[in-house]
This record gives C-alpha cells, structure tokens and sequence, in this order.
C-alpha cells in the first residue's frame, strides 16, 4: 500500500516535470516572436467585429474574410510604415552632408526680408549676425550630437529589413487567428468560465472591448493629426508633403507631442526662405489644431469601450516602444490597459458591466 501511494507520487512528479519541461521548452522557442505574437492578437481581437460582418457577407468562408482584413492592415499600416523608414534611410545620409556644410560655411549673413520685419527686424538681424560670429564653435560643439542623432536615423532606416520579416510574421499570424478565430475565442471563453465562472467570461470580454478601444484611440488620432498635418504642410508649400505627414502620422502614435520634431522645423524653413506668412500660419496649426486634436479623439475613442486614464495609455506605449519598437507600442498600451480594466473591474464588478454586455453583442 505504501509502495503503491509512493508510486502514485513518483508517477505524478515525473508527470509534472515533464509538463514543465515542455511548458518551458515551449516558452523559449516562441519568446522570439513572442511580441509578433501578441501584436498579432491584439489587432485580432479589434478587427474580429469587422471580421465577423465580412465572414456573412462571403457566405461562411472565414479563409477569404481573414484574407480582406489583412490587406487592408498591410496596406493602411505596414506599407506606409515601410516607406517612411526606407526614405528616412535614404534622406539620412544627405542630412549628415548639410549640416557638415554648415558646420564648416557657417550661418552666412542674414536674409534680406529678416531685416524687413516690423518691430523685431533690426534686432533680430543683429542676433543673426552675433551668432553667425561665432557660429563655427557652436556648430563644432553641436557637431557630434547632430551626428549622433542622424546616425540613429541611418541605423533605423537600415534596420528596416527586420522590420519588414516581423511584419510579415505578424500579418501571416495575425490571419491564421481570424481564419481560426471561432474555435479559438470558444476555446479562451470556456478557460475563462472554467477558470472564475461567469466573471471570468465577463472579464474576457471586457479585455476584448478595452483592446479595440486602446488601439480605435491611438491609430485614430495619429491617422487625424498625420492627415491634417499632411493638409498644412500641403497648403503652406513645404516639399514633400504626403512624406512629411506620414513621419507626422508615425510620430503621433507616441502622444509626447513628437509631431513638432518635424512640423516646427518646416515652419522654420519656409520663415527661413522668406515665406513669413506661411511659416507662421504652420506654426500655429501645428501647435494650435494638429498638436490638440489627439487630446479630443484619443479619449473619445478610448472612452467607448472603457475609462482608461491617460498615464495608464502613455506608459503602455512608452513601455511597448522601448520593448518592441514601433509595432510594440500597440501591445504595451493594450496590456496595460487590459490590466488596469480587469483589476478595476474586479474590485467593483458593477461598474463596467456595461461593456461586457456590449461586448457580447460582437
């Protein structure tokens, strides 16, 4: 009898040491493309209303409906993408040679329509020519932080080839979850009712809802302001709109107001090349309608699956950022916001019912 339990001990340790093993195992293979994986279930699981609409209007065939969302992904989001990092590849380099232009020409004098300013004219073509005095120590001492800066630019335009294998990691993994997509969320609602009962269910489908929500607020409000950026740039006269406004789209998935890195320098260069008016008017749509508008869409967006606060998003994409780069951000908010929701959520279970019952609906 004694042997027998002994037995019984060895067998279920042997056991449990075998699932660890694999579990483990498992763990270290996928952990690689563990944030391909979680982008690609993030963005499942916002595109599965979409989804399910384009599954009935095909008659069922859930392979063609899975087909449509990810082209339109690869399209809207990972081609853009692509483009800006290849230019910035490219345009690097030629950044690097002007500022070494300037560095050893110096500032030059000042134009003649600067002195034309009313009130500040004289003054200012005075500072001009103070600092163009001693512009080649300043530009010397500035000189290796520039350097440096534009570097990184190289390296992130280099490193696009990476990028490019994750995307298509991503969008490959992202169709087989839709195309696979019942018998998966079937399978994650049954764990779910297994593991806390209809709370469980409940706090499923409201990490369902704060997903789409987080990623409607960020993706919506950087696809505004890049597009009324774009409309500024267009309408101001600066080359290369449609570019300078994807960087500005691309910028604006961070809200540290990283638009202004490319905005406030191309209101610069018109005022610069004397187009004064102009060079103000960008300054203050940037500053007063594109560097604002994020501050009414996000928390609009975001407040229609849940009450997330702004430091829980921000942190979430920092956080995501500097993990997994640009895709990253997407995973970062949304975890931390799913967190953030679930544990509200169960401390006071009434208070998002709501979003359970519409997320149900989906």
């Amino acid at each position: 009898m004694i042997m027998s339990e002994r037995s019984k001990q060895i067998e279920q340790f042997a056991s449990l040491s075998v699932i660890a093993l694999l579990v483990i195992g498992s763990i270290a293979i996928m952990f690689p493309f563990l944030s391909a994986i979680l982008w690609a279930i993030v963005f499942s699981v916002t595109i599965w209303p979409f989804f399910i609409r384009m599954e009935k209007a095909l008659g069922g065939r859930a392979g063609l409906a899975a087909v449509i969302p990810t082209l339109l992904l690869a399209l809207i989001f990972f081609l853009p993408m692509v483009y800006v990092g290849s230019k910035i590849a490219g345009q690097a380099s030629n950044a690097i040679d002007y500022v070494e232009g300037v560095t050893e020409k110096g500032l030059g004098p000042p134009p003649p329509w600067l002195k034309g300013l009313p009130l500040i004219g004289e003054k200012t073509a005075g500072a001009w020519q103070e600092v163009g005095k001693d512009g080649p120590k300043l530009m010397e001492k500035a000189k290796p932080h520039v350097k440096i800066f534009l570097s990184a630019m190289v390296s992130a335009g280099a490193g696009m080839a990476r990028v490019v294998l994750f995307t298509i990691l991503s969008l490959l993994l992202f169709f087989f979850i839709l195309k696979q997509g019942h018998a998966v969320r079937t399978a994650l609602v049954a764990m779910a009712v297994r593991l806390g009962g209809e709370k469980g269910r409940r706090l499923l489908f409201v990490a369902g809802a704060t997903m789409r929500s987080v990623v409607y607020g960020i993706l919506g409000a950087a696809i505004v302001q890049g597009i009324m950026a774009t409309f500024g740039l267009w309408i101001s006269g600066v080359p290369n709109p449609f570019f300078l406004g994807a960087v500005t789209g691309f910028f604006a998935l961070v809200p540290v107001g990283l638009i202004q890195v490319v905005l406030l320098p191309a209101a610069g260069w018109l005022i610069y090349n004397g187009q004064v008016g102009w060079g103000i008017f960008l300054v203050i749509w940037s500053l007063g309608v594109v560097g604002n508008v994020d501050t009414v869409i996000r928390p609009m967006l975001i407040s229609r699956g849940a009450k997330i606060p702004f430091l829980v998003v921000l942190l979430g994409v920092l956080g995501g950022l500097a993990t997994g780069g640009i895709l990253g951000l997407f995973v970062g908010a949304t975890l931390l916001s799913v967190f953030y929701t679930m544990l509200k959520e169960w401390v006071s279970p009434d208070e998002d019912a709501g979003i359970a019952r519409e997320s149900l609906k989906s």
